[in-house]
C-alpha cells in the first residue's frame, strides 16, 4: 500500500512512515482485513479516528497502543468496516426502490423476486428491503410470490449480528411506528428484534466482492456506500460483476456519492441519476 500522506498532505518522516506500515501490516495479518484495495485517504482517516479516540498523537504511539491493548483490535476493525447503521437511510432512494418493487409485485406474471444486498453490514438494508416487499405482497395479495434476498459481507461477526436482527431504537427512526410494531419485537426500552416473518426472506452469507464471483439471476443489486472505499480499478471490476449478476431489466443501486465509470457506464442505462439507480437493458441476455 502506497500510503505516505497525512490529512493535510504533509510528508511523513521515515519513522512515522515505518510505523504506519506496521499498522497496515497489523490490520492485514492480525485483523485479517485486506486494506490494499481501499483508497489511501480512507484508510488514513479511519486510523486517525482511532488515534484521536485513544489520544495517540503519532503512528508510533498508536502502533504501540494497538500492540498493548487487545480490545483496540476490535474497535479498529469496526472503524475500518463501518457501514450503514439505520433502516431506510436516504429516504428518497427508498421511495424509488418502493416504486420499482411495487411494480414487480403488482405484475402477476412475475413469480420470483431476487435481491442481492452486497456489503450488507449489520443487516439494516436487506431487512429494510424485505419490509418493502412484504408490504407490497400484502397490498397486492401475492402470498405465493417467491422472494429471495441474499445479504453478503466479508465480516463474519457482523453477519452473525445481522442474523440475530437486534437493533437499537435510534436505528429504526426512519420507519413509521406501525411498521416497527408490525415487523419488530420490543425487547426493552432501547432494543428491538426483527420478527421471523421478515427474517424468512433474508439469507446472510460470507462473500468477498473482490475475490469471489458475483451472485447470479438477480433482479436488484444494492451496493450502497461500499465501493467508494475501493480504488478506481477495483470499482470498475465490481461494476462489471454487478452487471453480470443482474437479469436483463434488473437494477443496480449505488450510494449517493458513488457513480458509474469505465465500461459499465456504457453497459448500464441510467434510471435515476440523482438516486444513483442504474438498469441493465431488457434486451441484454449476457
Amino acid at each position: 500500500m502506497a500510503i505516505g500522506l497525512g490529512n493535510n498532505n504533509e510528508k511523513l518522516d521515515a519513522i512515522e512512515q515505518m510505523y504506519l506500515k506496521r499498522i497496515i501490516n497489523h490490520i492485514k495479518n492480525v485483523l485479517k482485513i485486506d486494506v490494499t484495495q481501499y483508497k489511501d485517504s480512507y484508510v488514513m482517516r479511519r486510523i486517525k479516528v482511532r488515534m484521536k479516540a485513544t489520544k495517540c498523537k503519532t503512528f508510533k504511539e498508536y502502533y504501540e497502543y494497538l500492540r498493548n491493548h487487545s480490545d483496540e483490535n476490535e474497535k479498529l476493525a469496526e472503524t475500518l468496516t463501518v457501514n450503514v447503521t439505520e433502516f431506510w437511510r436516504d429516504i428518497t432512494v427508498y421511495k424509488e426502490i418502493h416504486k420499482i418493487i411495487d411494480g414487480w409485485v403488482a405484475d402477476r406474471r412475475k413469480r420470483m423476486i431476487r435481491v442481492w444486498s452486497a456489503g450488507c453490514s449489520s443487516g439494516e438494508e436487506p431487512y429494510g428491503i424485505a419490509i418493502i416487499i412484504s408490504e407490497a405482497m400484502e397490498k397486492h395479495k401475492r402470498k405465493l410470490l417467491n422472494v429471495s434476498i441474499t445479504a453478503t459481507d466479508i465480516d463474519k461477526e457482523i453477519l452473525a449480528k445481522a442474523r440475530r436482527g437486534v437493533y437499537h431504537a435510534k436505528q429504526l427512526k426512519n420507519l413509521p411506528p406501525n411498521i416497527v410494531q408490525k415487523y419488530f419485537i420490543k425487547i426493552n426500552d432501547d432494543e428491538y428484534m426483527v420478527r421471523n416473518t421478515l427474517k424468512k426472506f433474508v439469507r446472510f452469507q460470507y462473500h468477498d466482492l473482490i475475490k469471489d464471483p458475483p451472485l447470479k439471476n438477480m433482479d436488484m443489486v444494492l451496493c450502497r456506500n461500499v465501493i467508494i472505499y475501493f480504488d478506481k480499478k477495483i470499482q470498475e471490476e465490481l461494476f462489471l460483476k454487478f452487471y453480470e449478476a443482474l437479469n436483463p431489466g434488473g437494477f443496480l443501486i449505488l450510494g449517493k456519492t458513488e457513480i458509474l465509470h469505465g465500461e459499465a457506464k456504457k453497459l448500464f442505462k441510467t434510471y435515476n441519476a440523482r438516486e444513483r439507480i442504474y438498469q441493465k437493458p431488457e434486451n441484454d441476455n449476457n
